[in-house]
């Protein structure tokens, strides 16, 4: 049972990795362009208010497995991967450091 349950875990992260690649690529360009509160918000306080709940919540009031939460819970990173686009594009995390 561990090791289908590992398998099923490791297809989860496999389904997950381009979210999280391109999570982490926004991020990161927001904080190289100075925007470190932001990167914070999305990253410690998108886990506590949305993650952890969701977590909960699908834990303690519905019959998933496990596997289905992961899965729930690591795709709410879409809402991560839409945010950090829409900063990314509009280009509010560039920062002139050289005046004219």
């Amino acid at each position: 049972e561990v090791r289908d349950l590992a398998k099923w875990f490791i297809w989860a992260e496999a389904i997950a990795a381009p979210l999280r690649a391109f999570v982490n690529a926004s991020y990161f360009t927001l904080r190289s362009g100075g925007k470190t509160f932001i990167t914070f918000l999305f990253d410690s306080c998108f886990t506590w208010a949305v993650s952890v709940p969701l977590a909960y919540g699908l834990s303690r009031f519905t019959g998933l497995n496990i596997v289905a939460i992961y899965l729930l819970v690591n795709g709410m990173d879409i809402v991560k991967c839409a945010i950090g686009f829409v900063l990314v594009k509009k280009g509010i995390w560039v920062k002139n450091i050289v005046k004219e």
